[in-house]
């Protein structure tokens, strides 16, 4: 790595930029405040409580352009509700109708519910007041237990908030954030604890840059920061196999038959990698910040490479953010398949999710097939038969080098015809509303 002094400098230049100012945080506080006010009457019945999560709670939050996503857990006392946990969905939206507050069902292993209110949007979350993961009945009654386990490594370290911080802009930059389908990637949780577990962000990098990719199962690389293990036969013996297929296995520290990194993919890893030993070699504080795809660009390299510049739009007909953008990532690589499968020459591809209208816009940099291609039929030397199968269906055959031949005209040969070959009851198979 370069200059010490001045990557400690553009590291304190970004907790900057990406730390929210005190009249955003007031402003969500405010808003909190008045949502919590509203709903807490509706709970009363239940005896639940309200508790704000996320990277709110954790004091980890990265500024955003949008609106920020706040996770609020309703925990309903374990005691009275542990014989009901398949009910508390169905317990909360009843509170919620009462409190006459407008929201959007959401499916997971236990339904939640979004809800816009104001500038916020509020993901609902219903579960069990557990004091300790094994009372847990679903893995979203851990998430309280998370919060308690990153504040008290920041209650250690006081500057470890703002190491977690740069880690996630550094990894959102990068596409590697998120363990949502599309992603497959680092979670938020995964990189509080990787970063805890290492000490800084500089020493999380550090490592990950001398990380090597698993080739096979028993290369994997393990982290088991609470050592609830005594050693990795021991893992590998006792944490459920499921847990085990991605290349890294991260022991969660307050449950540890748990993989907080099981989504990740070796793609995602390997590309994370590659990305932190780039900007060990040359620190720069765009390594922490997207870079917006500029059409203008794309558009003067497509025609300096004298290619086609096409951008479609699809739009998903799912409203749950990781499930529009993983039906939108899945259509994305279909059409990357059959551009490929068609002859088309890919020079360069982009995949953009918004998830405020989830929508994808791709973007291709490609050369079109020729319009017509040579079919190559029998030689003059086969039975007679074969040569006039042949002839009967390709009346323009001639012969080349004692062998028949005929030209050809394809069915696809630019993207239009190719969208026309996905039929509307594929896309809506598929959770695609509308391409274009």
């Amino acid at each position: 790595m370069k200059n010490k002094t001045n990557t400690n400098q553009i590291l304190q230049n970004v907790i900057e930029k990406i730390t929210p100012p005190n009249e955003e945080k007031l402003a969500i506080d405010k808003t909190l405040i008045e949502f919590e006010a509203k709903l807490k009457p509706s709970l009363k019945g239940y005896g639940a409580k309200i508790f704000v999560g996320g990277s709110l709670a954790k004091q980890t939050l990265v500024k955003r352009d949008a609106n920020y996503d706040i996770d609020i857990f309703i925990l309903f006392p374990y005691a009275r509700f542990k014989t009901k946990s398949l009910e508390l969905s169905k317990l909360l939206e009843q509170a919620m109708k009462r409190a006459k507050i407008k929201y959007i069902l959401l499916k997971g292993s236990r339904n939640y519910f979004q809800v816009k209110f104001k500038d916020l949007v509020l993901e609902l979350i219903p579960i069990l007041a557990i004091k300790k993961a094994s009372e847990a009945l679903n893995i979203t009654d851990i998430s309280p237990l998370h919060v308690s386990y990153v504040l008290g490594q920041i209650k250690k370290n006081r500057k470890l908030a703002d190491e977690i911080k740069l880690a996630k802009a550094f990894c959102y930059a990068a596409d590697c954030y998120g363990a949502e389908s599309h992603i497959r990637g680092f979670s938020g949780y995964a990189l509080e604890v990787l970063v805890s577990y290492y000490g800084s962000f500089l020493k999380f990098i550090n490592n990950v840059a001398k990380w090597e990719m698993p080739i096979n199962f028993e290369t994997r690389i393990i982290i088991d920061p609470k050592r609830h293990y005594k050693n990795k036969k021991q893992l590998l013996e006792e944490m459920n196999e499921a847990k085990l297929h991605s290349p890294i296995v991260l022991v969660d520290p307050v449950q540890k038959e748990r993989n907080a990194c099981a989504a990740l993919s070796h793609e995602t890893l390997k590309k994370f990698i590659e990305t932190a030993k780039k900007f060990l070699k040359g620190p720069r504080e765009s390594y922490f910040f997207k870079e917006k795809i500029d059409i203008e660009k794309l558009r003067s390299i497509a025609k300096k490479s004298k290619a086609k510049f096409i951008i479609l739009k699809a739009v998903s007909s799912k409203n749950k953010i990781d499930i529009a953008g993983a039906k939108l990532k899945k259509l994305y690589e279909f059409l990357y398949f059959l551009l490929k499968k068609n002859d088309f020459k890919i020079l360069r591809s982009d995949f953009e999710f918004n998830e405020k209208t989830l929508e994808a816009k791709f973007y291709f940099i490609l050369r079109e097939p020729p319009k017509y291609y040579l079919v190559r039929g029998p030689p003059l030397s086969v039975q007679e038969k074969y040569i006039s199968a042949f002839k009967k269906k390709w009346p323009n055959a001639f012969i080349k080098n004692k062998q028949l031949w005929v030209k050809a005209k394809r069915e696809v040969s630019n993207v239009t015809q190719l969208l026309k070959t996905i039929s509307k009851t594929q896309l809506r198979e598929m959770g695609i509303k509308s391409i274009s």
